[in-house]
């Protein structure tokens, strides 16, 4: 109860402090720094993140912030800058991915390089992945400066590069070269986001990132003899490989829940309908059934997958023409690693499902390390909580496992605690987020700057009254 009342106490202090803020101005800053962001073209393969570094560095001179650009090759650059605090606390990191994946400019409704606002959707490529999120980090450290607002801890922000390739000239990069640069005890970055309810325009919920699935990618190749297709063999790479990818297709994994998967079903069976909320509560059982299990992949394929480590056939490849057998076929899997899975015991385990000795399984190299989850009872999380709690009363916060992958994974794995979090989605949209015509809406990114003040202020700025 002494904890909880000082977090709120914390919270009041923080709009206090926010009241100072031209709100009006700050989320007009906030969306034109976006705007500007996607008007540089960062596109992966070549990125060039120094267009962006650049654009912040001059933002950064002119408020009176120094900051330092690091260039892991020509063009692939990261941007830090600090404000200080009084050190009583370790720093905390916010951070975004100044690259973007390529588009199809001929699917495009607008110039995906534009910025456009219509309908109050800014569209553009990252305007959703993931440039909304390094314009609202970058506008809230200009704030926390241009208030002076006294800091227990230091706030660093960090616009990163190469993000979209796997972070090798970004995050990776930095670790390995600028660690000090960066070294935090918390970190804040993309992987989470709101849902709005569209009929309603609540919040229902909020997927705070805590943890990600690790990529373990493989090929699996059939050897065998060639020969003349008329002549049908038992050691035709093609059908034993086919065999062996059927096996492991058919053959899910074991499932097992952590901290975030189990918390998350637990708050998500309190929220849902309960025909839903019925199969939450079954997974959360000892000793689930594959039936139950099923039914929770038909309700929601996402959910079946962070409960397990998942082995996905994605590429298939044998022969070379129609009335040959081919000495060897070879599949590609796409390996998504529960958190603290044992590589070898994983790969033990494939072998054992295939049952095919002439199938070899070889690793393929990943960019992105295994990591434990971040945990729930931080100050960073108690935050997300306590703020959310204040602003949308009734909201659900989720801790989330990402299926896919962030640059999360490479700063837990030094041991900074790292939590994804986002704009509002609204139910049922589809931003394009990878895709076409990629667009962030206005109100739940003016809505997103707001939550991001508040829990920084919380969790950095100095309180300025004492709670017994």
């Amino acid at each position: 109860m002494r904890r909880l009342i000082w977090l709120l106490a914390a919270f009041w202090v923080s709009q206090a402090q926010a009241e100072a803020l031209d709100w009006a101005q700050f989320e007009s800053d906030a969306q034109q720094t976006l705007v500007d962001l996607i008007r540089l073209d960062t596109s992966q393969p070549e990125g060039n993140e120094y267009l962006a570094t650049n654009y912040l560095q001059q933002r950064l001179d002119a408020a009176g912030i120094a900051s330092t650009i690091y260039e892991a090759a020509p063009g692939r650059a990261s941007i830090v800058a600090r404000i200080k605090g009084n050190g009583s606390k370790r720093p905390l990191l916010l951070l975004g991915h100044t690259d973007v994946v390529t588009v199809e400019r001929d699917n495009w409704t607008f110039d995906p390089f534009s910025g456009t606002v219509k309908d109050g959707k800014i569209f553009g490529r990252g305007a959703a992945d993931d440039k909304g999120i390094v314009a609202v980090a970058f506008e809230v450290l200009l704030a926390l400066h241009r208030h002076q607002v006294p800091l227990d801890r230091d706030v660093i922000f960090l616009g990163v590069a190469d993000e979209e390739a796997g972070g090798g000239l970004g995050i990776t990069y930095m670790i390995e070269n600028h660690l000090a640069a960066i070294d935090a005890e918390f970190a804040l970055n993309e992987g989470g986001r709101g849902t709005i309810d569209p009929m309603t325009g609540k919040y229902l919920s909020f997927d705070i990132g805590t943890a990600e699935k690790t990529p373990r990618r493989a090929r699996l190749i059939a050897h065998g003899r060639a020969g003349h297709g008329s002549v049908p063999s038992r050691d035709n790479p093609v059908g034993v490989l086919s065999r062996a990818v059927a096996r492991l297709f058919d053959t899910p994994l074991p499932m097992r829940l952590d901290e975030t998967t189990r918390t998350f079903f637990e708050r998500l069976a309190t929220t849902r309908p309960e025909f839903e909320a019925e199969i939450y509560r079954a997974i959360l059982a000892p000793n689930p059934s594959m039936e139950t299990q099923e039914r929770l992949r038909d309700l929601n394929a996402a959910y079946f997958s962070i409960i397990r480590t998942s082995v996905v056939p994605t590429i298939f490849q044998g022969g070379y023409q129609r009335n040959v057998i081919p000495s060897s076929a070879e599949a590609t899997l796409d390996i998504r690693a529960l958190p603290g899975e044992d590589p070898e015991y994983l790969f033990a385990t494939l072998r054992n499902i295939i049952q095919e000795p002439s199938v070899e399984i070889i690793p393929m190299r990943v960019t992105r390390p295994a990591h434990m989850p971040a945990p729930l009872d931080t100050p960073l999380f108690q935050a997300f909580e306590t703020v959310i709690a204040a602003r949308h009363p009734g909201a659900t916060v989720l801790p989330s496992l990402l299926t896919g992958a962030t640059d999360s994974a490479q700063l837990r794995s030094v041991g900074i605690a790292t939590y994804g979090f986002g704009p509002g989605i609204v139910i049922g949209d589809d931003n394009g987020v990878h895709g076409n015509d990629e667009y962030l809406r206005v109100a739940p990114y003016r809505e997103y700057l707001h939550l991001i003040w508040d829990i920084v202020n919380q969790v950095a700025a100095t309180p300025s009254m004492a709670v017994d």
